[in-house]
């Protein structure tokens, strides 16, 4: 995926989400974005695998996960064309190896997560893009332990490599927990948290080239 210059206004960096209460407005700059070479108004088939662990915190607690991937069903897709805030809208993700209290965790994602840019970026191939991940919902269950997480997550994308980082850390209030059911007191409603995980993204038309 490539993100190159910003188009429309500036927003806050990240790569994130929702507030808990419900979800945030979209903040996002507008973009041109080719997928294949083409900037032809459309959509493409997007899917990514993690690169290395994934880590998950609230200040009481670390958990984590040792991998996770954007299956190709049910779709999720980048947008070509001209205008584009929404780059992506990623519709699943799979999450694997989890751990947390009371042992191993079942991680559902809910909704259609935003993949939006803020960064300003050239016409190369090259540029380290910052943005966010908006519309973050997930549960996150076991027998004893089950708390939701909503918000946003900062990041960037690096076109070089096609990897989307996400890096919401120091608990900024940008995800939140709720809904906490059990979890031995080691996670509590309102608490803020991190995020933090290396994805490795791949369209099926091609490289996207955002400028």
């Amino acid at each position: 995926m490539k993100i190159k210059h910003a188009a429309i206004g500036t927003a806050a960096l990240a790569l994130a989400g929702v507030a808990v209460a419900g979800p945030a407005l979209a903040t996002g700059s507008a973009y041109t974005v080719a997928v294949g070479g083409s900037s032809a108004a459309g959509t493409h088939t997007i899917t990514a695998a993690s690169s290395g662990t994934l880590s998950f915190a609230v200040p009481t607690l670390t958990m984590g996960c040792s991998s996770a991937a954007v299956p190709a069903s049910p779709v999720s897709t980048v947008a070509s064309g001209t205008g584009i805030t929404d780059i992506a809208s990623i519709n699943k993700i799979n999450f694997s190896g989890c751990t947390g209290p009371g042992g191993s965790l079942t991680v559902t994602t809910v909704g259609s997560w935003k993949l939006h840019g803020t960064g300003a970026a050239t016409s190369g191939a090259t540029d380290v893009v910052a943005g966010h991940v908006d519309n973050i919902t997930a549960t996150v269950s076991n027998a004893v332990c089950r708390f939701t997480v909503t918000g946003k997550a900062d990041g960037s994308f690096d076109e070089a490599a096609q990897k989307l980082t996400v890096a919401e850390t120091g608990f900024t209030g940008n995800l939140k927990v709720s809904n906490v059911t059990g979890c031995l007191g080691q996670v509590v409603n309102g608490q803020n948290a991190n995020f933090s995980g290396v994805f490795n993204v791949a369209s099926a038309d091609g490289a996207i080239n955002v400028s």
